[in-house]
């Protein structure tokens, strides 16, 4: 990349992410209904009409639903239109986490470390995350959108977050205010989109503590009528949950969650069954093979060693990203990022399928990021041991 202007390059990271992304899921255009698409779309007279009243009223997704609604109203049951949609939202992530993290890599306070290969780091993640097989259940299958358009809102948010501290420093006080709205309001979309943006105002609270604060609890505490305000957000979430959280969590083991096949678990029996999930979850993204849209996996009813073991491997990555602060900070925040972004799904809280692969969606940026990290550091290695070559 050698004699090109960040502009170019920018352009053309665009280039290769929007085309990479088409050509993979250039077969996808004719998927047909599966599944939940039958009653969230083909059945769901409420967007047929464009009923926002009612969308709003009993719907706890209004905005994922208000993207079907629109949908259907040019293009009724072709489902060329719907995929069409989730296949530009998915591009819009990708080219959204590579400005993030091309600005994310030249903040000051880890500019030495990641500086130089800040377009390779952005560049590399975003191609890993667009291109990951895990993904396709996500952009695939229609109703998946949800993960898909939860995840636009969250990345939207994050990158006016950080455009908003960059105004800020340059004292440009309306364009500032602006961008802050901005992500405010792009929380309340995702908030009213997909559960999962929940965790949203703590990865923002993250993000500035790594690297726009750089650690000085002083600054972080200067900020905190932004954090107030995007904590606040999650009421939204809340609101649209309120009537069911008393239905998807349990620790009561007499009673329990009734599960749609007649068993019943409690939330930490859910819980003990998510720490055999993510471990195959993060084998996913490391060997994306036998996917599956539909998974018969067993309910752990009872602790167990390999439970136990699990819990101990889980809490020794995250404690290992914990440590990494100081000397990697981005890699530390990606570690954070999966299991912050994972927590919605894989805690306690009890959801019917115990496991699906479109819940890896949002939290596959943090293995992105990762995985962007190492190659861009062999690369740089390679470089510099063929440099020295050629100068010996």
């Amino acid at each position: 990349m050698v004699g090109l202007s960040n502009i170019q390059k920018h352009f053309l990271a665009i280039f290769l992410i929007s085309a990479i992304a088409g050509v993979i899921y250039s077969n996808s255009f004719d998927c047909s209904f599966h599944f939940d698409d039958q009653h969230a779309i083909v059945e769901n007279y409420a967007i047929h009409r464009f009923d926002l009243k009612e969308i709003f009223s009993s719907s706890n997704r209004p905005i994922l639903d208000i993207t079907l609604a629109v949908n259907y109203y040019f293009g009724k049951l072709n489902v060329f239109g719907y995929h069409l949609v989730n296949l530009l939202l998915h591009i819009s992530n990708g080219i959204m986490l590579y400005f993030i993290l091309f600005k994310t890599a030249n903040f000051t306070s880890v500019k030495e470390k990641y500086g130089e290969r800040a377009y390779r780091i952005a560049l590399y993640a975003s191609l890993i995350f667009i291109a990951h097989p895990v993904q396709t259940q996500a952009v695939t299958y229609i109703i998946s959108r949800s993960s898909v358009l939860a995840t636009t809102f969250y990345l939207l948010s994050l990158f006016l977050f950080i455009k908003a501290f960059e105004t800020k420093i340059r004292e440009q006080g309306a364009e500032t205010l602006a961008l802050f709205v901005g992500a405010f309001f792009a929380s309340c979309l995702g908030m009213a989109t997909k559960q999962i943006v929940a965790t949203l105002p703590l990865m923002l609270l993250i993000y500035d503590f790594y690297f726009i604060s750089d650690g000085d609890w002083k600054i972080l505490k200067g900020h905190c009528n932004v954090h107030l305000a995007m904590f606040c957000t999650i009421g939204i979430a809340i609101y649209l949950s309120a009537s069911g959280l008393q239905k998807f969590v349990s620790f009561d083991y007499a009673k329990g969650v009734q599960m749609p096949f007649g068993e019943s678990i409690t939330s930490f029996q859910y819980f003990m069954t998510q720490l055999h999930v993510i471990p195959y979850y993060i084998k996913l993204l490391f060997i994306p093979v036998n996917l599956n849209l539909d998974y018969d996996w067993p309910i752990t009813m009872h602790l167990n060693f390999t439970t136990v073991l699990f819990f101990i491997l889980l809490t020794a990555i995250a404690g290992f990203g914990l440590r990494a602060y100081r000397r990697a900070k981005l890699l530390s925040f990606a570690i954070i990022w999966f299991f912050v972004t994972i927590s919605v799904t894989s805690s306690f809280i009890v959801i019917y399928d115990v496991i699906f692969e479109h819940r890896l969606y949002l939290p596959s940026i943090g293995f992105a990021i990762f995985a962007a990290l190492l190659v861009s550091k062999i690369s740089s290695l390679k470089r510099d041991g063929n440099t020295a070559g050629t100068e010996t």
